[in-house]
């Protein structure tokens, strides 16, 4: 008996981060994130590591029901969608290297995923699209970012309300077509990948949730929907949501 026969819960990869600490490197991801696998997507979460290469991908989309595309401190490297040279960091170009192949991957293969924050700027990335280095210097845009400096129950606190558009079909995950989300990003997304369709805006237009098409489940949302989904009805959909398609993948493979 494996581990999937072994618990009925679908194993969901992690796509992590690799960073320094004390000089050495490590691989890291929040803890936020194994935890709302567990508790609202009711997944068995398990980190998967950018030291793993593009022969890799085959595997890991034929082993696990599903993947979970993180947030991070660290931006995609410019080099990785034209960007300009001076885009400002910090940057993980071992995680680009796996992360971006497995974009494609995941939905080639209609493998369900959700991608958010840098996962949602990798999903865009990774299907040819492009991004706003600084959205506070494109004229209109309004502040994205959360101040710094603030404790993390206010860095995560509701900032700003994002609206689905007309006709969107994530308003059955949502279940409202108006509700507030954290924010806590600089970039944004500029020219839309292949196959993708916005699904939700910010006050200002900026994109803030997108999905692909003809895909069974490969949503992103700009905003951190991991963090605290029991204080947000619309979060804790989503992940429920994307936790019944994994599900769903790991019975119709047994079968």
């Amino acid at each position: 008996m494996n581990a999937r026969e072994a618990n009925g819960r679908p194993l969901i990869a992690l796509v992590g981060d690799l960073t320094e600490v004390s000089g050495l490197p490590y691989h890291m991801v929040g803890d936020k994130y194994a935890r709302c696998i567990y508790d609202f997507a009711n997944g068995l979460p398990t980190l998967l590591l950018p030291v793993m290469r593009k022969d890799d991908i085959g595997a890991l989309t034929a082993y696990f029901d599903g993947f979970l595309f993180t947030g991070s401190p660290s931006n995609i490297h410019p080099r990785r969608w034209g960007g300009p040279e001076h885009t400002p960091g910090p940057f993980d170009e071992a995680r680009d290297d796996l992360a971006l192949d497995l974009v494609a991957a995941v939905v080639d293969r209609k493998v369900p995923a959700l991608f958010i924050c840098r996962g949602f700027q990798e999903l865009n990335v990774g299907l040819g699209g492009t991004l706003e280095p600084e959205l506070r210097q494109v004229p209109g845009r309004m502040e994205h970012h959360a101040p710094e400096d603030a404790p993390a129950e206010a860095r995560y606190a509701p900032f700003h309300d994002v609206e689905l558009v007309e006709g969107s079909s994530l308003e059955g995950v949502f279940g409202a077509r108006r509700f507030a989300v954290n924010s806590l990003h600089y970039q944004g997304l500029a020219r839309l990948g292949r196959r993708l369709g916005v699904e939700a805006l910010a006050p200002d237009g900026t994109p803030e949730a997108v999905r692909v098409a003809d895909h069974p489940f490969a949503v992103g949302v700009q905003w951190h929907a991991e963090y605290r989904p029991d204080l947000s009805p619309p979060n804790a959909r989503l992940l429920a949501a994307f936790g019944a398609a994994t599900a769903a993948r790991r019975q119709s493979r047994r079968a």
